[in-house]
């Protein structure tokens, strides 16, 4: 069976596939990871196609089918890839031979016939609709059968023209939700996630690398400055002639487009995003560098400072490293995550810019799930990979017994494998493994163990994982209290976005902070790609108000805790210090501060 094994990030600019990474580095050697396409992945697929069979109108039965396949599946706490490859798919209770084949399908080549036909019949931009909130499958469906709505576009038009309100179940406060999470949605029209840009520009600058016609390059723009999501990928060259670039770039994957206009060549990849690679000369290089690096105010601050002193801008720009031109101006050098704004200018301007936290600081990871939960892992894998990135200490926090669909832990779970990390700490060198717990924020705030429990542990991460349209009031109202709550640590994806998909719930951050601060917790900076919350305006504003933060992977497999570097980039964007994050606290300063 040929299996879809995924890519790895290993450090900044290179993706591999597992394999790779095994015969390169010899790191996950001895890691069972034959997985390929994840229990998630393979479970989505069942549920997209329970979801197009009900809004099709198809028997509730075979609908109900690739429900319960995708509940059953996503809830495993093995690979689904490992019990095909060992034949045993038909020892799932409730799978029988119509999904065994399916997942297999799905297994070798990422999809099945039998759901993109149903994509071809009914329109993949149906399933769309189900981002929206206030609609769910059975409104789509509603909405597709009575009035024809079957993309965004339709039901943007709907909404204008007021059609909603003839369709049964659609009264004015629904309305009114569903258009202003149309406007969230369309405000990432165009736009990329940060996570999905890097592995192409990762490929295109290892192949003009590789060609050896390319004398320097670097990232600029929106991905230079970290931003979470981005409008374009621009790239800075010197390179003496583009045209001998295009046989490098045109066989490249994704490129769909590709032309030399005056000094750049303009590339788009799927749906039109935008890829521009600037060439420059020697002597233009450093100012091209910091012309397209910088975001429109923090630029205009820059040639207002320069005006004001009477400098031209050849005098201070031209010819120049973007050191030497910040130096021109009496600035010592802004890093590219700091050029947003003019407020950085005036603290350059009286050298009090803050000495931003680096990768290399960090010595803990305090927010990741093993196969315990929904995770794909073993703690000792997770544990293996943690102690060859060089940390001291994890935190295994694996859903509490809410979680249901994420096959959250009961009690006697949980203390089992407190057992079982205890026992661990006995048999590893070098790192300590510490028993947490991820344990959901109830609706009233409360959380989902007793104290007892929780005292039991050594970090408890509180999370909202439901109930996310509650007023301001009563949401602030709910994470304070669970803040206040003498067990808790840390306070994990503090808003609850998902970024291009959902909003953050709606609250009161700086009240959230106050209780942070007031009761000695910290706040997550979530680094899983999707999240990355807090965002950095948030962050900012904790670290002036004095709460600590919590850097965290939230991974769910081992190939996930590398990816820590994106929770330091928000960190270095909210103007973090070492001295404000406690994953950079030894074991015994970690102690110290857990105990106020």
């Amino acid at each position: 069976m040929l299996i879809r094994l995924p890519e790895v990030r290993i450090g900044f600019h290179f993706a591999y596939t597992i394999n790779d990474v095994i015969e390169k580095t010899g790191k996950l050697a001895n890691l069972e990871v034959s997985d390929p396409v994840t229990n998630e992945e393979i479970s989505q697929v069942f549920k997209n196609i329970s979801n197009l069979l009900q809004i099709k109108g198809e028997s509730s039965y075979r609908q109900r089918s690739y429900e319960r396949a995708a509940t059953l599946i996503e809830e495993l706490p093995q690979s689904i890839a490992q019990l095909a490859v060992e034949g045993n798919l038909r020892t799932i209770p409730g799978i029988g031979q119509a999904i065994e084949s399916k997942t297999v399908e799905i297994l070798e080549t990422g999809t099945c016939e039998f759901y993109e036909g149903l994509k071809r019949e009914i329109g993949e931009d149906a399933l769309s609709l189900l981002q929206v909130r206030g609609i769910g499958v059975k409104s789509a469906a509603r909405l597709y059968h009575d009035a024809g709505i079957k993309t965004l576009v339709d039901l943007r038009r709907a909404v204008n023209e007021g059609l909603l309100k003839n369709v049964s179940g659609f009264g004015q406060k629904t309305i009114q939700t569903i258009n202003h999470s149309l406007q969230h949605i369309e405000s990432f029209e165009g736009k990329r996630l940060l996570g999905q840009v890097l592995p192409i520009a990762d490929e295109i600058v290892e192949a003009l690398k590789e060609c050896g016609l390319v004398k320097q390059i670097d990232f600029t723009g929106d991905l230079r400055r970290y931003e979470e999501v981005l409008q374009s990928l621009e790239l800075v060259i010197m390179c003496d002639d583009l045209s001998v670039l295009l046989p490098v770039l045109s066989p490249l994957d994704q490129i769909e487009a590709l032309e030399i206009k005056d000094s750049c060549v303009l590339m788009e990849i799927p749906d039109g995003f935008p890829v521009e690679i600037h060439n420059a000369t020697p002597d233009t290089y450093g100012q091209l560098l910091f012309s397209t690096t910088a975001a429109p105010e923090h630029l205009q601050s820059i040639h207002d400072l320069a005006s004001d002193r009477g400098l031209s801008k050849e005098e201070w720009m031209y010819g120049k490293t973007e050191t030497e031109i910040y130096a021109q101006l009496d600035l010592p050098y802004i890093v590219p995550e700091l050029r947003k704004s003019k407020e950085i200018i005036d603290l350059a301007l009286t050298d009090e810019i803050p000495e931003l936290i680096e990768l290399s600081d960090v010595r803990s990871d305090l927010h990741m799930h093993t196969s315990w939960s929904d995770g794909l892992n073993t703690v000792g894998e997770m544990a293996k990979i943690a102690l060859e990135i060089g940390y001291n200490f994890i935190a295994i926090t694996d859903h509490s017994q809410s979680s249901r669909i994420a096959n959250g832990l009961d009690s006697t779970r949980l203390f089992a494998q407190i057992e079982q990390i205890r026992d661990l700490n006995e048999r590893i060198d070098g790192l300590e493994i510490l028993a947490g717990l991820e344990v959901d924020i109830l609706k009233d705030g409360r959380l989902d163990f007793s104290d007892q429990v929780l005292s039991k542990l050594d970090v408890v991460v509180a999370s909202v994982h439901s109930n996310f349209e509650m007023n301001e009031a009563d949401m602030t109202k709910r994470l304070v209290r669970a803040i206040e709550n003498p067990f808790v640590d840390v306070l994990g994806h503090p808003t609850g976005r998902l970024l291009m998909r959902r909003p953050g719930y709606a609250i009161n951050s700086s009240a959230v902070i106050d209780a942070a601060v007031d009761n000695g917790v910290a706040l997550e900076i979530n680094a899983s790609p999707s999240r990355l919350d807090l965002e950095p305006d948030i962050v900012k504003n904790a670290r002036e108000k004095g709460a600590m933060i919590s850097i965290n992977t939230d991974a769910h497999a081992a190939k996930d805790l590398d990816r820590m570097w994106l929770g330091i980039n928000v960190a270095r964007r909210g103007w973090l210090e070492k001295k404000n994050v406690i994953n950079t606290f030894t074991r015994d300063e970690f102690q110290e501060w857990k105990q106020g």
